[in-house]
């Protein structure tokens, strides 16, 4: 009980919100069936969601034993399984830790953006700060290359009984995998404006054929509820044996200004949210992913773990991110 309060989510924390908690916590099922059912219709694409009360771990989902891409999201549990390694004296949190041009990944990545020189030194815990906070790929990489690969990461799951999240490759390698394109191995240096053009000189039945198959990925994947589940396990302190390394995670996801537009927009004045989001890019009409799990305090003291897939949509970037925030809406409004 003292690692669950340690990790500073404020969940079933000692505070008078949570005496007026009810006893019998639950979800308006057939309320939510129907509003999510019509959000995704208005979503144009394929909306994954699943509900986990905190305290009396009632649950409901929408395709939730379905799998998802989940483009950054991974990083959450990757962040997981570094401090593990922390705590395993593999690593230590302040140790110097060498990023080359040669180690950059594509697409997001602040670190790359504000590099100089041709080498630099970060402490792991900035590291870690990159990619569970600003959802950098070139430091997500380079953090599970250290640990020893996503196989890793994989594996620590499946050992804490999450059996419906799998992690299997590199950034650097699946993005470029999910249009059909080489991936880039760590013998090869990313160059991102010369992918981009290979990219956009792809024929766009090629790349709609390989995306179709990329959404049916079984790899780099998670189910709605199983991310549930491991939310709900991060909130017990069952990863992490260090209330200090909880408390750092718990900070990095709770301070991150990411996705503001998704569930967060859908949440009322007042409410907690440590999250993760993830997003793949939309090419001829299609989006891979608009992702966002997390767990939120309500300010009335209910707590529950929320995670919201949403893949294939052919609509823009306002619709995706609106649909997060009404099912958070919808979310809260059905509680009972």
């Amino acid at each position: 009980m003292l690692r669950y309060a340690a990790l500073a989510f404020a969940i079933l924390a000692a505070t008078p919100a949570l005496l007026a908690t009810p006893a019998l916590a639950d979800w308006d099922k057939a309320r939510l069936d129907q509003e999510v059912a019509a959000i995704e219709r208005q979503s144009q694409g394929r909306l994954g969601v699943a509900l986990l009360d905190l305290k009396d771990r009632k649950s409901w989902s929408h395709r939730g034993s379905e799998t998802f891409p989940m483009q950054s999201v991974f990083k959450l549990p990757l962040a997981v399984a570094v401090l593990q390694a922390v705590e395993a004296g593999k690593l230590k949190l302040d140790q110097p830790i060498t990023i080359t041009r040669k180690d950059f990944s594509l697409f997001h990545s602040p670190l790359a953006k504000a590099f100089k020189g041709e080498s630099n030194d970060y402490p792991l815990r900035e590291l870690i700060a990159l990619a569970a906070g600003q959802s950098d790929n070139t430091a997500a990489d380079n953090l599970m290359r250290l640990i020893g690969g996503p196989q890793v990461v994989t594996k620590m799951l499946r050992d804490g009984g999450i059996g419906g999240i799998s992690v299997d490759r590199y950034e650097r390698e699946f993005q470029p995998q999910v249009f059909g394109l080489q991936g880039f191995g760590w013998d090869r240096t990313v160059d991102e404006q010369a992918f981009r053009a290979e990219l956009k000189a792809l024929a766009p039945k090629k790349r709609s054929a390989a995306l179709a198959l990329a959404l049916k990925d079984p790899r780099d994947a998670a189910t709605p509820e199983a991310s549930t589940l491991f939310l709900e396990a991060l909130a017990k302190g069952n990863w992490l044996r260090d209330p200090a390394h909880a408390a750092f995670l718990d900070m990095v996801i709770t301070e991150t200004t990411s996705g503001p537009l998704r569930i967060r927009a859908g949440l009322p004045l007042g409410a907690r949210f440590a999250h993760k989001t993830g997003a793949g890019l939309t090419m001829d009409g299609v989006n891979h992913a608009t992702n966002d799990i997390g767990i939120v305090t309500l300010p009335n003291g209910r707590v529950f773990a929320i995670a919201i897939y949403l893949a294939g949509s052919k609509a823009d970037e306002k619709t995706r991110e609106a649909a997060h925030a009404a099912v958070a809406k919808a979310a809260v409004a059905a509680q009972r």
